[in-house]
C-alpha cells in the first residue's frame, strides 16, 4: 500500500528562487503549481538527456536553447 498523504517540501527562497516563480508566476500559476511544474520540466530534461546519451547519467547537461524568431503579426 502507498502512503496517499501529502508531503510538505520546504526549500529555502533567495533571490535566484524568487526571479524563478516571478517569471513562472506570469503564466497564472501559483507558487506551488510554479514548482512542481519546474521540477517536473527539469526531470524530464535530465531523464531524456541521459536517456539519449547526451551526458552520463548523473551529469548535468550544459544545456543551450534556441528560438525560432515569430513572424510579425
Amino acid at each position: 500500500m502507498t502512503d496517499k498523504t501529502p508531503k510538505m517540501l520546504s526549500v529555502r527562497r533567495d533571490e535566484r528562487m524568487q526571479r524563478a516563480l516571478r517569471v513562472i508566476g506570469q503564466t497564472g500559476m501559483n507558487d506551488t503549481e510554479a514548482t512542481k511544474w519546474a521540477l517536473h520540466i527539469a526531470a524530464n530534461v535530465l531523464a531524456l538527456a541521459w536517456m539519449n546519451g547526451h551526458e552520463a547519467v548523473g551529469v548535468i547537461p550544459d544545456m543551450r536553447v534556441s528560438y525560432r524568431v515569430k513572424d510579425p503579426v
